[in-house]
């Protein structure tokens, strides 16, 4: 019996090849280039699955082209919204992703983005290697310290909560907002606010992990990021559309914030331009 046929849209981990090819017969895309919807339309006709990343995307243009003989779409990915789930369940697609694997990986990466906003990392890299770095003063790049400060976290997921174990470590004092109350376990401490202009006035560091859905499109908007600015807040950025018109970067900029750090953007590839003099 032949075994099903699927095509790795992405270059993945040499483990995860070896495993995928004791059952299936893999098409590789060794190129290691997103795939186009020219791409998945043609190759649909020739595969059983598909394991495609976040850089492949399933609009209802491109799955209203699919071959019958494609039957599940697993994506190597936490979030899903690359797929129109409603098309791909209208033509019997089983749509898989991959829950929870990164929570600690992206609590980790949130957490250089925090140390590096408040100590000044990059522009302590940038001066020395510029050459220009010849003195050393009290006040020079001293930033903000993370002990004892109030972190506040949007977004109390399981990102969010790993993020919160990780600062405990800093004895940072845990503040949230959440779209409900955690159990008083999951809590583990950290102080609810109802709202998120309530946890905006108490937070001297802010970090964003809730998820990109219609309902969070520009909630950090002009009049939020002003509030968190009169605590001189360092902030840091998680989902992608949070804030879509970039109002963090042009804050940022005129000096609000003691700094920033973004991990997603609104568009991924090359990130926001605004951003980059954070």
């Amino acid at each position: 019996m032949s075994k099903p046929v699927i095509w790795i849209t992405r270059t993945l981990s040499n483990a995860t090849l070896e495993r995928a090819r004791r059952d299936y017969e893999v098409i590789w895309n060794a190129t290691d280039t997103p795939g186009s919807a020219e791409d998945i339309i043609r190759m649909s006709a020739s595969v059983d699955g598909i394991i495609p990343c976040h850089s492949e995307h399933f609009s209802a243009d491109v799955v209203a082209q699919l071959d019958p003989r494609l039957k599940i779409v697993a994506n190597h990915s936490v979030g899903v919204d690359h797929c129109d789930l409603d098309a791909l369940r209208g033509k019997g697609i089983v749509v898989t992703n991959t829950p929870d694997v990164l929570s600690d990986a992206t609590a980790e990466l949130a957490m250089m983005l925090m140390l590096g906003a408040a100590r000044n990392a990059v522009a302590g890299d940038r001066t020395v290697r510029s050459g220009t770095w010849d003195f050393w003063s009290p006040a020079f790049l001293v930033g903000k310290q993370l002990t004892g400060a109030r972190l506040g976290i949007l977004g109390m997921g399981g990102v969010g909560r790993a993020f919160a174990r990780k600062a405990r470590g800093f004895d940072m004092e845990i503040h949230y907002h959440n779209r409900s109350r955690l159990s008083p376990e999951d809590e583990a401490g950290a102080i609810y606010h109802e709202t998120l202009e309530s946890l905006l006035a108490v937070s001297d560091f802010l970090s964003l992990h809730c998820p990109a859905t219609p309902d969070t499109v520009g909630l950090m908007n002009a009049d939020r990021l002003a509030q968190a600015a009169q605590r001189g807040s360092a902030g840091q950025h998680g989902p992608r559309q949070s804030d879509r018109r970039g109002r963090f970067g042009r804050r940022s900029g005129c000096g609000a914030y003691r700094g920033g750090g973004a991990g997603l953007f609104c568009h991924r590839t090359g990130g926001q331009s605004g951003l980059r003099i954070l």
